[in-house]
């Protein structure tokens, strides 16, 4: 049976994979415009609470 706990490597893997994701991701929206307007239209403004 495999264990539920994920081994240190496979942590480090998934993290590298989650973290470059968001850095890619970040990365592509700062360098399109319209990308980043069609987000900000589609999530709205902040309520404040």
């Amino acid at each position: 049976m495999k264990s539920w706990i994920p081994t240190a490597p496979e942590l480090a893997r998934e993290t590298i994979i989650v973290l470059g994701g968001a850095i890619l991701a970040a990365a592509i929206i700062s360098n399109v415009p319209a990308l980043r307007d069609w987000i900000k239209n589609a999530w709205g403004t902040p309520s404040g609470h």
